[in-house]
C-alpha cells in the first residue's frame, strides 16, 4: 500500500515533465514546479492543502465542463422530442387539458423529473409505449447526472491529494500536517444552496396560493412533494400559467435538491480527503523514517 502512495508522490514530482497532471490544466504551475526550481518555498507562499483545494475545484469544473454541456444537449433533445411526440398523440392524453402545447411540454417534463402527477396521463397502446420510453430515457438521464457529479468528486480529491504531496515535498511533511490542522471544511456552497432551494420552495408556494387558487397547507403539501419527486398528483398545477410556471419551477426544483445533496456529500468528502491526505504524509514519513533507520542499521553492521 505504501508503495502504491509513494507512486503517487512520485507522479507529483514529476508533474511538469509529464504535464498530464489536472493542475496543470487547471493553472497551478506553482505546486508542479520541478525540482531544479528555487527551494526558497515559505510556509505562507505554499501552504499544503489550501492551495490544493483552491486549485482542486476549478480544474474538476472545467473536467466535468464538456459532460455538463452533452448533459444539456441531451436534455433539450429529450424536450424537443418528448413535446412533439405528446403534442401528436394529444388526442390520447387524458386529464384536465389548457393549451396542447404548454400541456405537452408540461407532461414531458413531470415525466422527466419523475414527479409523474398523473393530471395528464396516456390512454391506449402507443401513447403508453411513448410515455414508457420517455420515462426510461428520463432514467437514463439521471444516471448521466450521477455519474457526472461522481467524476466531479473523485476528480477533485484526486487533485487535493497530489497536489498536498507535492506541497508536501516541498515544505516537509511535518510542516503539511501542521498546515491541514488548521484548517476548515468549507459549508459555503451547501448553504447557499439551502437558502436557494428555501427561496425556490417559497416562490413556488406563492404561485400555486396565488395562481392555482390552493390553501395554504395544500400549496406546501404540493411544493414539498413535488420537490422531492414524490408527486401524488391529487394536488398539481392546473391552469395555463400555472402549467407554463411549473414546468419551469419543477425542472430547477428538483435540481436544487440534487445540487444541495451533492454539496453535502461534497463536505463530506472534503472531510474523509483531508483525514485521508494526513494518513498519507504520515505513512510515507514513517516510510522514509524506517529506511533510514534499517540503513543505519546495516552501516553499525558493516562497522562491526
Amino acid at each position: 500500500m505504501l508503495g502504491h502512495f509513494n507512486s503517487f508522490n512520485a507522479m507529483a514530482s514529476n508533474a511538469k515533465k509529464q504535464a498530464k497532471l489536472p493542475m496543470a490544466a487547471a493553472g497551478c504551475q506553482n505546486l508542479t514546479d520541478d525540482e531544479n526550481d528555487p527551494k526558497e518555498t515559505t510556509i505562507q507562499s505554499c501552504k499544503a492543502t489550501s492551495v490544493a483545494a483552491n486549485c482542486a475545484v476549478p480544474s474538476a469544473i472545467r473536467t466535468v465542463l464538456p459532460d455538463l454541456k452533452k448533459l444539456g444537449m441531451y436534455y433539450g433533445i429529450y424536450l424537443c422530442l418528448g413535446t412533439l411526440s405528446l403534442l401528436m398523440l394529444k388526442k390520447h392524453i387524458r386529464g384536465h387539458k389548457t393549451n396542447d402545447f404548454i400541456d405537452s411540454l408540461y407532461m414531458c417534463v413531470v415525466t422527466m423529473t419523475t414527479v409523474g402527477y398523473g393530471d395528464l396521463y396516456p390512454h391506449g397502446i402507443v401513447p403508453e409505449l411513448v410515455c414508457s420510453v420517455l420515462i426510461a430515457a428520463g432514467m437514463l438521464l439521471f444516471g448521466i447526472v450521477v455519474k457526472i457529479a461522481a467524476k466531479y468528486l473523485v476528480f477533485k480529491q484526486q487533485a487535493v491529494l497530489l497536489n498536498a504531496l507535492h506541497v508536501a515535498r516541498k515544505i516537509g511533511p511535518m510542516e503539511a500536517l501542521k498546515e491541514i490542522e488548521t484548517l476548515n471544511v468549507d459549508y459555503t456552497k451547501c448553504i447557499i444552496s439551502l437558502v436557494v432551494m428555501g427561496v425556490h420552495f417559497v416562490v413556488g408556494v406563492f404561485v400555486l396560493c396565488t395562481v392555482e387558487r390552493m390553501e395554504s397547507d395544500d400549496a406546501l403539501y404540493c411544493a414539498i412533494s413535488t420537490m422531492t419527486t414524490v408527486g401524488f398528483g391529487d394536488e398539481s398545477f392546473s391552469s395555463e400559467f400555472g402549467r407554463a410556471f411549473g414546468m419551469i419551477w419543477i425542472f430547477t426544483g428538483t435540481s436544487c435538491v440534487g445540487q444541495l445533496f451533492l454539496y453535502a456529500v461534497e463536505v463530506y468528502t472534503d472531510i474523509e480527503a483531508k483525514k485521508f491526505v494526513k494518513w498519507v504524509i504520515a505513512s510515507n514519513v514513517i516510510d522514509r523514517n524506517e529506511i533510514e533507520d534499517a540503513d543505519e542499521l546495516e552501516k553499525n553492521r558493516v562497522r562491526g
